[in-house]
Formats: structure tokens, sequence, C-alpha cells
């Protein structure tokens, strides 16, 4: 029974555990960072009025996946939101309102620190969109992904500032 000799002595595998020793290399290449995705303009037709609601809330979902998992390539942030900006009215269907809310949450979540300036923009969206009922707990969960559950204000302190006199928390659930 012989066993075959292990390319790592024991000492480096101390040093391994120990963090002494050189940084291994990951395993994947998808452990490194998220490749950039293009936004084709394929997918932005897809988004286009045009092509029917069921059609656009599928492309939806499809980039709210996307944006989890890759960042996007500059601009196409604003791209996709205005493509599907127009879904985000109360004359729409509650499912089209609902995916567009979905998706921009995702893509706070995923393209966050590359977002700058537009999370105030987005910041706007939320504040002053005159939803129903039952379109709130959407609006919170996107204002909560803007805002990483009220840990980071960022672009955000003097439109939070100046949005109310009474605490904001009230002031967002009453709009």
């Amino acid at each position: 029974m012989n066993k075959q000799p292990s390319k790592e002595s024991l000492k480096d595998k101390v040093k391994g555990i120990f963090g002494l020793g050189p940084p291994r290399p990951p395993s994947k290449p998808s452990d490194t960072k998220p490749s950039e995705l293009i936004i084709t303009t394929d997918i932005i037709k897809e988004l286009h009025p045009d092509c029917g609601l069921s059609n656009r809330v599928r492309m939806m979902n499809h980039i709210c996946e996307l944006a989890k998992t890759k960042k996007f390539e500059e601009h196409a942030v604003e791209a996709v939101w205005k493509a599907v900006e127009d879904m985000l009215t109360p004359e729409q269907p509650p499912e089209a309102r609902h995916a567009v809310l979905q998706l921009l949450r995702a893509i706070i979540q995923g393209q966050g620190e590359r977002l700058g300036p537009l999370r105030a923009y987005f910041f706007k969206v939320i504040r002053d969109y005159q939803p129903s009922n039952e379109d709130l707990s959407d609006r919170l969960e996107v204002f909560k992904a803007l805002t990483e559950n009220g840990k980071d204000i960022t672009y955000l302190e003097e439109d939070i500032g100046s949005s109310c006199h009474y605490p904001y928390c009230f002031c967002f659930m009453c709009i």
C-alpha cells in the first residue's frame, strides 16, 4: 500500500492552516470576482413596451438573477431603468409594478457599490412613487436595500433630511 507523495509538505500544510504561507489561488475562476455583464441591445429590446407585459416581466426576472451574480457594465443600470420605468405607475397591473420594484431591489443589492449618485435618484423614485397599499412592502424592501437596512445613506443624506418634518420612517409610510 504505497501512498502517492503529496505535493505539499507537512510544513507547508501547517503554514497554510495558520495563514503564514503564500496565499492559495482560488479553486474556481468564479471565486475571484464576478465577471462583468454587458447588457445588450437585445436585452433592452425585450424590455420595450411593444414586447408585452409577460415578456417584459420574464426578462426583468432574468436580469434580477444576473444582477445578483454579475457586475453590469458602465451605464447598463441606467439603460435597464429607462426601459422599465414606465411600468412603475399606478395604472400598470400589480404584476408589472412588483416586477419593477424587485428588479430595482436586485440592482441595488447587486450593483450597489457601482451606483454612486444613482442611489439618490432611486431614492427619489421610491419616495415620490404613489403606490397602492399592495406595493408598500416591495417599496420598503427597495428602501431597505438602498440604505443597507439604514446603515448607509451615502448620497441620500440631504434627501432624507429634507423629506419630512417627522422621522423618515413615518413619513415614508405615509407617502
